[in-house]
């Protein structure tokens, strides 16, 4: 098992000491606005449900609250600063409804206008409860038509959405077939309500306001709706039918995060997952809570508070929710549903559901959503490239000296803090990246992701073997023969020394100079060297650990000899059953081994340590006043990981001076490289926290792709777009 390496560069003569200086201060650096998940999604308010009426009475809901009342809560909601949307119902007084018309038009809000309120209450009792999807065509007619008469008030609003609900489940008393009879009755409706809400907006010269069907419970509890539409399942039937057969496209659903608890199609109850399947139809995403226990008094679609101390929604949930929104890059409205209890006031439940919700938008693995995505290596790097270099390795020895002679290196090569791409893992036999027992053996793959971390401008360099470091000149030589500029000038280049400790052979400690030596980088135009030591303390090889320790020993003392930066890995192991080595990761070994390794070589003036993070390792670093980079490990899969390990590294001592990183930045599961390695430089370079660091991250997935096709092949490709669902707001 093999990890990441540290960093450090030689200077010409005349001969002087490295000194590693402190930088004075930290450079302040411009803070760019960065935006939280779904930072750009409509926030709206369920108004008549933050604003019942007086008191937390019910008026607002029946449209008789005063009109001091609605124009007090309208006036909070549009000066809150969050909202930009509001979800309103019916208003009956006349005047008091132009008044709301044109205080909404000041806020310039997004408008919903709900009439699910309006079907559930029924006044007058004049519609059936099956509402829209009655079986009875009568019925259906009548509810179709009290809608309708709502589409005309909705546009008198300004309204851009219209919500409604489908009507009360008939149940399966006598088996599926009423319910089958209901959805049809269902979907002929919503073609009604789409074709009649299309004329109106025809002749008012307006946009079709979306047509929105809410899912609800098909629970007959206390609290509860027992409505046909229902599980997400069938609502998303239905609404593939609605838009695909009846080409109803401002056609869709609105899902309540509190209703996932009270959707069941069978025992359990709904999760975030469904979202995933619902994705091409969303219109509209509530987030609410909800008390699922049924003893409780207030069990059931009564949406209680987010701080409510028994509901079912908790922040470890609704951020799963939110990053479940951000992974399908949903573009839609997202509303907040709350009603005070008691004597809460609607203005600390909705701030408290707004801090839940922005707690839950900012954590790391909320705003590191990949979605589907997949960073494809040959786009970057196509094969027809890739075999360039064989074609020029027939003639190369001369081209790669002259390419290493004429190199621009840096005047100040160590910066404040470095990250150098380790790339000599295939020369020691080890070729694994997670479950893949031979990722690193393909070649174009490997260069190809080596490359595209290299050529972010603000990565300082890579630390890699002869072969490697040939194949790079050699690129480096024909993207600048094709009108390019060298990518390899003032980068830090490092070469690997001893890479003789083959991974599972029975002398693995025995570490023998086998890339570079120190002379070899000397003519190679390099920067330093880099070598590794492993501590076997128990088996029979504990011996070749100490003949490679004396080897390390002597490559620093050549490295001082010519003032050339040694960066030494020193790695305490211990063997398992089956032979394999592990590395110790506790700092108490990592401590140890440290005092070994700066001790080698006659000076520790040149030394640079490259360590693996570890738990307490504020203690690690002041186990050494030398320079410390810190290595990846192998890869998680998820850089998420890494980039916390070096936010908490860099704050653990003004000696950790960047990073040393292989695996974890080359193969980031199935993200894109050259974005972990923006994400990376925004800790190590901009001293971000790691939560910023990941919204950078997916801001420059695909970018510069078409580096080397545009120069070396003349074909600027589009750059990949993150698959996205055709939700677009209209």
């Amino acid at each position: 098992m093999e990890q990441e390496k540290p960093i450090l560069k030689p200077i010409k003569p005349p001969i002087k000491p490295i000194v590693v200086k402190e930088p004075a201060k930290v450079k302040k650096i411009k803070e760019k606005t960065i935006k939280m998940t779904l930072e750009k999604n409509i926030k709206s308010l369920v108004h008549f449900m933050a604003f019942p009426g007086p008191r937390l009475g019910r008026s607002t809901i029946y449209g008789e609250a005063p009109e001091k009342y609605m124009l007090d809560s309208i006036n909070w909601i549009g000066k809150h600063g969050f909202f930009k949307g509001i979800e309103i119902t019916l208003i009956k007084d006349h005047e008091i409804r132009q008044k709301v018309i044109n205080l909404l038009k000041k806020y310039k809000f997004y408008i919903t206008f709900c009439a699910q309120p309006i079907q559930l209450i029924n006044e007058d009792n004049l519609i059936a409860q099956t509402d829209i999807s009655s079986i009875d065509e009568l019925e259906r007619t009548n509810a179709v038509n009290r809608l309708k008469h709502y589409i005309i008030e909705a546009y008198e609003f300004g309204a851009i959405n219209f919500c409604f609900l489908s009507g009360k489940d008939p149940g399966t008393e006598n088996g599926l077939r009423l319910r089958r009879q209901a959805t049809q009755s269902l979907i002929r409706s919503i073609h009604e309500i789409c074709v009649y809400n299309k004329s109106i907006a025809k002749k008012l010269n307006k946009r079709p306001m979306k047509i929105t069907l809410e899912t609800f419970d098909r629970l007959s509890d206390k609290n509860c709706k027992n409505q046909l539409i229902g599980p997400s399942d069938e609502a998303r039937e239905l609404a593939e039918i609605v838009r695909n057969n009846y080409g109803h496209d401002i056609f869709g659903i609105l899902y309540d995060l509190s209703h996932m608890f009270l959707l069941r199609n069978g025992f359990d109850h709904e999760e975030a997952n469904v979202l995933r399947s619902l994705a091409p139809y969303l219109n509209f995403i509530h987030i609410a809570n909800t008390i699922i226990d049924k003893e409780h008094p207030q069990y059931g679609d009564a949406h209680v508070g987010m701080d409510h101390p028994d509901g079912a929604v908790t922040s470890e949930i609704l951020a799963n929710f939110v990053k479940t929104l951000n992974e399908i890059n949903y573009k839609n409205p997202i509303g907040f549903e709350f009603i005070p209890q008691g004597r809460q006031l609607s203005e600390s439940v909705v701030n408290i559901a707004v801090a839940s919700y922005k707690e839950a938008a900012e954590q790391i693995d909320v705003n590191y959503a990949l979605g589907a995505y997949r960073f494809k290596t040959r786009r970057f790097l196509p094969e027809k490239i890739f075999y360039m270099i064989t074609d020029y390795r027939l003639n190369s020895y001369e081209i790669i000296r002259q390419e290493m002679k004429n190199r621009q290196r840096r005047e100040r090569p160590w910066g404040d803090n470095l990250i150098i791409i380790a790339a000599d893992h295939p020369a020691r036999r080890v070729t694994r990246v997670g479950e893949n027992d031979l990722a690193m053996g393909d070649r174009q793959q490997y260069l190809g992701r080596i490359l595209r971390v290299l050529i972010h401008d603000r990565v300082d360099g890579v630390m890699t073997t002869p072969d490697i470091m040939d194949d790079l000149f050699l690129i480096n030589y024909f993207y600048k023969e094709n009108g390019g500029e060298s990518f390899l000038d003032n980068k830090i280049l490092l070469g690997c020394t001893n890479r003789g400790g083959l991974s599972g052979s029975s002398y693995e400690m025995d570490d023998l100079l086998t890339a570079y030596t120190v002379e070899d980088i000397i003519n190679c135009n390099l920067d330093g060297a880099k070598m590794m030591f492993r501590i076997d303390l128990e088996t029979r090889q504990a011996r070749y650990s100490q003949r490679t320790i004396e080897i390390c020993s002597k490559i620093i003392r050549a490295c001082n000899k010519n003032n050339i930066p040694a960066f030494v890995e020193p790695l305490p192991v211990y063997r398992e059953k089956d032979g394999t080595y592990v590395v110790q990761y506790n700092a108490d070994d990592i401590i140890k081994a440290i005092g070994i390794a700066t001790a080698l070589g006659g000076s520790s003036s040149n030394i640079w340590l490259k360590i693996p993070y570890v738990a307490n390792f504020e203690q690690v670093v002041r186990s050494t006043s030398n320079p410390i980079l810190m290595l990846g490990g192998e890869s998680t899969g998820n850089p998420t990981d890494i980039l916390e390990n070096f936010e908490r590294g860099l704050g653990a001592g003004p000696n950790v001076k960047g990073c040393l990183v292989g695996r974890n930045l080359l193969y980031p599961g199935f993200d894109d490289p050259y974005a972990s390695a923006v994400a990376v430089s925004r800790i190590l370079h901009d001293y971000d926290n790691t939560e910023k660091a990941v919204k950078e991250l997916a801001k420059n997935r695909a970018k510069r792709m078409d580096f080397f096709t545009s120069i070396i092949l003349g074909i600027h490709t589009e750059a990949e777009k993150e698959f996205s669902y055709p939700s677009e707001l209209t």
